[in-house]
């Protein structure tokens, strides 16, 4: 089997950057590397992304268009798919899968908006547990100050008290699960790397 690594945080946490240096990284050391997200690129997935993306009148999901569990379950069946078709087939040919996203969000962020975690925990069930999941832990003053320079805010970026409490909830969830560790996103981007290369060593090469 390969090794399956996840990157998490709240919006503006950095995690497509450290996604690509931490795939560059075993990409330069002879790995053949997956890099995904979740969303995912599917159609199904490309679909969530651009109803998060959209916002406003087109927009759905926002907390009220569409039931709390309806969006639980959309995640969901966009995982089911992602677990099938990419991350179990590319872990059995001994790829090396880097998701940027994964379930811990789901946990994260809709337990926040008042779903019941264990609730949430079951719907996931069917999802391959990660070898290491990385928690990029930032501030919500400066999660909130990153995004302002970007052209596109999904509509979970508007919601300060929600960003509060998904921070909040991801610590709550590293205490929960083992394989989730914390590294501080104030840092530089090359010292972050560093820190999660230094847990990549330590966890699952046995350096």
């Amino acid at each position: 089997m390969g090794m399956f690594i996840v990157i998490e945080g709240i919006d503006g946490a950095g995690k497509s950057t450290q996604a690509r240096l931490l795939a560059k990284w075993f990409e330069d050391r002879g790995y053949e590397v997956v890099l995904t997200k979740e969303p995912t690129d599917t159609a199904f997935g490309k679909l969530i992304r651009k109803l998060v993306l959209t916002g406003g009148k087109e927009g759905i999901i926002d907390g009220a268009r569409i039931s709390h569990e309806a969006e639980a379950l959309l995640f969901a069946a966009d995982r089911a798919e992602h677990v099938a078709k990419l991350i179990r087939p590319s872990l059995e040919a001994c790829k090396v899968v880097i998701s940027d996203r994964y379930f811990y969000s789901s946990l994260a962020y809709q337990w926040a908006r008042g779903l019941d975690l264990e609730w949430l925990i079951d719907l996931n069930r069917f999802a391959i547990r990660p070898d290491l999941v990385i928690l990029l832990d930032l501030p919500v003053k400066e999660s909130m100050k990153r995004l302002r320079s970007r052209s596109i805010k999904s509509e979970f970026d508007k919601i300060v008290e929600l960003q509060k409490r998904v921070r909040e909830n991801y610590l709550k969830l590293a205490e929960r699960f083992p394989e989730m560790k914390i590294v501080n996103a104030l840092a530089s981007v090359e010292d972050i790397h560093r820190d999660i290369v230094a847990l990549v060593e330590h966890e699952l090469l046995g350096k």
